[in-house]
């Protein structure tokens, strides 16, 4: 796998369009992969948030399985203060634990009244947290410590018919610790991501020792 670091500069007018559009920011990510199957990518990014009195360049961290192409990443696509790109190996063992960090969108497929068939976001602490831990039973791995942050809706357009359609997505910024109780399943969790709109920057399961 390979995760590449890009400092964006928050003043430079490009910059500012794409953080603001997650669609886009997607679209322009991937051209850094000419003519390849998105299953063959596997991207997972996410757009690290400084606080909101911190000066500093925005941190874009973006996962993949295949080295990126970075030349397709024009500056008048991505204008960037600075990149690193590092391929690394993960070999979980079984009852390994790691520090985490996943910005995720969690949501629930209701299957009666109002919204039945439709995806609705969780809205309180408490079912944020018993989302995720629900995905780690499913992902091979046991939440040791947690800490979350709900960092509201996330606005990104597209164009579909030439109308403009406005997408909305849930924000919630989980970290803490975990152990891993199925490697297999716990490695197909880093590589895939966790839950839904991976597209608009949710799913990245960030680790450290």
């Amino acid at each position: 796998m390979y995760l590449t670091r890009f400092l964006l500069d928050p003043r430079d007018r490009v910059v500012r369009k794409l953080v603001s559009n997650r669609y886009e920011l997607h679209r322009t990510l991937l051209s850094a992969f000419p003519d390849t199957p998105r299953e063959v990518i596997r991207l997972l990014y996410r757009l690290e948030r400084p606080a909101q009195d911190e000066l500093r360049p925005l941190e874009l961290l973006a996962q993949t399985l295949i080295k990126p192409q970075l030349p397709g990443l024009t500056p008048a696509r991505l204008p960037s203060i600075a990149v690193d790109v590092k391929e690394f190996h993960l070999n979980p063992g079984l009852g390994e634990s790691y520090y985490f960090r996943l910005e995720g969108n969690p949501t629930v497929r209701r299957k009666e009244g109002k919204y039945a068939g439709k995806r609705v976001e969780h809205r309180s602490m408490e079912e944020q947290c018993l989302w995720l831990e629900r995905k780690a039973a499913r992902h091979g791995f046991h939440l040791v410590s947690l800490e979350s942050t709900d960092l509201g809706k996330v606005l990104s357009t597209k164009l579909n018919a030439s109308k403009k359609q406005t997408i909305t997505h849930q924000a919630v910024l989980y970290q803490g610790s975990l152990e891993v109780t199925d490697p297999d399943l716990f490695l197909g969790a880093v590589k895939g991501g966790i839950g839904g709109a991976k597209g608009f920057g949710f799913g990245l399961l960030s680790l450290s020792k």
